[in-house]
């Protein structure tokens, strides 16, 4: 069993083992699917127990006093509890999982998840405008992670894992596996691969099937088949994607601005994000909670023109002071819905000025929910899909295209925005290195790379062992001086000299003093990436590094030497960064 685990460990070291990886592809999706059943049932019974109806999304039902004091109490309790929380376990979210993808060796820490989980659940329990979505893509891509770390698997494999756990967070909670693997790799990988999505398209499929096993295989928002009038709609489209631009921009400048608060303490920055949600929810407590009900309600047309507007404004004001207070929800739910309300707004305006042209409100509905969604998240694609998927409805595709695109410039060229994750990783310091190079580096093991043709010898041998080694030359000669320190000679400079000492002058022989090009080595954990190992080098001004696996305890040693010409000649990089 453990030989099999280490030979598992080793094929995960190369990116292009595609049936280890699909393996970690429908482990990771099972352990998502379940942790999803379970937030979403803790979420959902409470709330169809205590609110008006029996409705979990029902807080309109409450009195209005309950409008301002359910979401300011809720969250001034969850900033006083996390404040007792060690403040490198109050980072939650999706640009908490994008960082630890890129710069933490794709570990994502179990205090982190435990803060998402009951912060999360806290926080939507109690009203807050956001959704359930950011914490199930932190809670499932931690989740893989951990079960991987405790395998230790190679990091680059906990990647992988994390990316899967995310692809099934969001097709479990949608019910949109397709959503789930774009998401996956163009909003948290950043990069697309062949390779890569073998694992993520069986855990988005693992988890939607055992997502609809226990909640069914419902439409998520029936839409009925809406479709374009007419090809002279396609301005107004567009006049709606710029909106959809213009709003995702406001959205992300009153994050930002809410950012610079980050080192407030953190009791004052969530209970004033809950006030700020209950005075808006006190004029329209439609925007509080997750709201796809509201969200319904604006694709059936029960909202008039005043009223969308209303909950545009609030619904977007509301999240994006939430969100950049630090409050652990997810903003994909939002975006949908401050784009269903822009778009519902703008089908009126259009039936009004061209009755006989526009279409059926609820196909502006959709546009602007494409529209916000791919401009905040920077994920065209992901938006485009995620809509498709949650209406089954593909006559929204082409139109759909052009309102996404016009909402995408806008909110770059226009404004010069980023995604509201990124906004949130540089406010907090996480820059994300997402070049062609960081990227491959980050893919691969050292163990993928390593030359494993290598002997230990001490710094002065007896001579029967020097004989030994003429005659069974290895690459490398792996030489331990006084001191404990590894030196490495690579054999085309130890092995012209030993081989012309004569035996008997070998046995008061010092390797160190007679042989040429040594090179300096530091330990590296075989798990490492490539990029980490790349890293080490930099720090510690060396062109080689001695791997090894720092835990093993039983067969031989699983060790070898990484050059920096190795990995030149691997990635044709250059030698020097």
């Amino acid at each position: 069993m453990r030989d099999s685990l280490s030979h598992f460990r080793r094929r995960l070291a190369s990116p292009e083992a595609a049936l280890p990886y699909a393996v970690l592809g429908i482990l990771a999706g099972a352990i998502t699917a379940v942790l999803m059943i379970v937030f979403r049932l803790a979420l959902e019974w409470p709330l169809a127990q205590w609110l008006p109806g029996e409705s979990p999304e029902n807080f309109e039902g409450l009195s209005r006093h309950w409008h301002l004091l359910l979401p300011f109490g809720g969250a001034l309790l969850l900033g006083l509890c996390l404040h007792f929380v060690n403040p490198i376990h109050r980072f939650t979210g999706i640009p908490h999982v994008i960082a630890a993808l890129h710069n933490g060796r794709g570990r994502l820490p179990p205090g982190n998840l435990l803060t998402q989980f009951f912060g999360g659940l806290l926080a939507l329990l109690s009203g807050q405008s956001g959704g359930r979505e950011g914490p199930a893509v932190h809670i499932g891509a931690a989740a893989s992670s951990l079960f991987g770390a405790s395998l230790r698997l190679p990091n680059n494999s906990l990647r992988v894992m994390s990316a899967c756990g995310t692809a099934a967070a969001i097709a479990a909670s949608f019910n949109t596996p397709i959503a789930g693997v774009i998401f996956a790799m163009e909003v948290v990988m950043l990069e697309y691969t062949v390779a890569g999505f073998v694992p993520v398209i069986l855990a988005a499929v693992i988890a939607t099937t055992l997502s609809q096993a226990v909640f069914g295989a419902v439409v998520f928002l029936p839409a009925g088949d809406v479709n374009m009038s007419s090809l002279l709609e396609l301005p107004f489209i567009a006049l709606l994607g710029c909106l959809g631009g213009v709003l995702s921009s406001v959205f992300v400048l009153i994050q930002g601005r809410c950012l610079r608060w980050v080192n407030k303490p953190v009791w004052f920055r969530l209970g004033f994000a809950g006030l700020v949600t209950g005075l808006c929810a006190v004029a329209a407590p439609q925007i509080l909670g997750i709201g796809y009900d509201s969200l319904q309600a604006a694709l059936d047309g029960s909202y008039g023109l005043q009223l969308l507007l209303i909950l545009m404004l609030l619904k977007l004001f509301a999240t994006a002071v939430s969100t950049g207070m630090g409050m652990p929800i997810g903003i994909i739910g939002p975006a949908l819905l401050i784009g269903a309300f822009a778009g519902g707004a703008m089908g009126q305006l259009g039936s009004m000025a061209m009755p006989g042209l526009a279409a059926e409100h609820s196909f502006y509905v959709l546009m602007g929910m494409a529209a916000v969604m791919g401009a905040i998240l920077n994920a065209p694609l992901a938006a485009l899909l995620a809509v498709i998927e949650l209406t089954h409805n593909l006559n929204i595709i082409f139109p759909a295209m052009l309102a996404v695109i016009a909402a995408q410039l806008v909110h770059r060229e226009l404004f010069k925005l980023q995604s509201a994750h990124q906004t949130t990783l540089l406010a907090t310091q996480q820059s994300v290195r997402a070049n062609p190079v960081t990227l491959t580096l980050l893919r691969t093991s050292a163990a993928a790379l390593i030359d494993r043709n290598l002997r230990h010898i001490d710094q002065k041998p007896d001579a029967e062992t020097l004989v030994s080694i003429v005659q069974n030359p290895v690459r490398w000669l792996v030489i331990t001086n006084t001191e404990g320190q590894r030196i490495i000679v690579h054999r085309e400079h130890w092995f012209p000299v030993l081989s012309e000492i004569k035996e008997e002058d070998m046995a008061a022989l010092d390797l160190l003093a007679v042989l040429e090009n040594r090179r300096r080595t530091a330990a590296f954990d075989i798990n490492g990436t490539l990029m980490e190992a790349l890293e080490t080098m930099n720090q510690e001004g060396l062109d080689s590094l001695f791997v090894s696996s720092r835990r093993q305890r039983r067969g031989p040693p699983d060790e070898g030497i990484l050059t920096r010409e190795a990995l030149s000649d691997h990635y044709n990089l250059p030698i020097r960064f």
